[in-house]
């Protein structure tokens, strides 16, 4: 009998983190699914846990492989799913236990290409445990495509908090980016799926729990040149698919706005000239009819990498570099210094 969601886990070095993952969607109480666990040439014990899990239970799949980086390893369960639906779970992320008979029950219901629902940012620092549930505001209560809700393109990604219809993504050859590492590549994936998908629906209901390990997402850049290989992918397939339509590119040019801003605010920038000339083609790129309808904050910005691009650098990354060197900061239940991006001291009252 055919599953009725397929569960992708990408699996590489997260062995602290990979039973609680497994627990919680081994413990859905929607039981007919196939867990496909793709091992990434792991070098510590995740392979032989999900091994483990795989003699315990025959819903568990065991796919092991060389090294190929994050979008190689969806790719691998994607290849192998067999499942009605398909989702995929983060090997440091879990989930609620209704997670998926509720996003399932929702797909069938109102006949939809893709289910997606809230989630929850669950910090987890040395000097924080804590869950931040994330609210979208003004997502229609109906089933709707992309070009009804342009602004979901804006969202985070978040493509784990989705599922996906198998023959819809076969049907249209979506696959993953095959880049070394995690390598932004939800990125063109969420691109895709928005706008291919002819009916989607959303659930205002948190169930999936993204764990951070830090709360900075230039931190979290390790290569600075990913947001700009991503960004050139996704307007080669806009190219090839001949989407022109404004209000879609508006929220993608607002996306490219939240990428410039998370690479200058990186502390270290070694490659700056190189950076900038990518910053420039970035905001070249951006026709003007749809530069014209964004806001005014917007087209200053944009103007800037276009044709000043040296100044929107000293505007982002100097701020950004005195906030690195010292950020005091003293409200009524949260207070902490923080120095050279190290927390000296933090004190929260409950």
């Amino acid at each position: 009998m055919q599953p009725k969601v397929s569960v992708i886990v990408p699996v590489y070095g997260v062995e602290k983190y990979l039973r609680e993952c497994l627990d919680s969607v081994i413990n859905q109480t929607l039981k007919d699914i196939e867990i496909i666990c793709v091992d990434d040439g792991g070098k510590d014990n995740c392979p032989q846990i999900i091994d483990e899990y795989a003699q315990k239970d025959s819903r568990v799949i065991a796919v092991h492989k060389e090294n190929g980086g994050y979008g190689h390893s969806c790719n691998a369960g994607l290849n192998k799913a067999s499942g009605e639906y398909v989702a995929i779970l983060e090997p440091d992320d879990f989930i609620d236990e209704h997670m998926y008979e509720d996003l399932y029950n929702a797909a069938k219901k109102y006949d939809v290409d893709i289910v997606k629902s809230k989630f929850r940012e669950y910090i987890d620092t040395p000097y924080k445990n804590e869950y931040r549930e994330i609210k979208w505001k003004d997502i229609p209560e109906e089933p709707f495509n992309i070009y009804d809700c342009a602004y979901f393109l804006w969202f985070h990604p978040s493509i784990w908090s989705c599922i996906y219809r198998r023959d819809f993504l076969n049907e249209n050859n979506i696959r993953f980016v095959e880049a070394p590492g995690a390598g932004w590549t939800d990125n063109p994936f969420q691109v895709q799926t928005m706008i291919l998908a002819k009916k989607i629906y959303y659930i205002d209901t948190p169930y999936y729990n993204w764990r951070r390990l830090t709360t900075n997402e230039s931190e979290d850049l390790k290569d600075w040149t990913l947001p700009f290989k991503r960004s050139d992918e996704i307007h080669q397939w806009l190219d090839k698919m001949n989407i022109t339509e404004p209000k879609v590119l508006r929220e993608l040019y607002k996306r490219e706005l939240a990428y410039i801003h998370i690479v200058l605010n990186k502390p270290s920038l070694p490659f700056r000239k190189e950076c900038l000339q990518e910053i420039n083609k970035m905001c070249k790129r951006m026709r003007p009819e749809v530069v014209k309808i964004m806001t005014k904050n917007e087209r200053k910005i944009i103007k800037l990498g276009q044709n000043w691009v040296w100044l929107l650098y000293l505007k982002i990354h100097n701020k950004a570099l005195r906030r690195h060197v010292f950020q005091f900061h003293w409200r009524t239940h949260e207070k902490f210094l923080r120095l050279f991006d190290k927390t000296v001291f933090m004190i929260e009252s409950k």
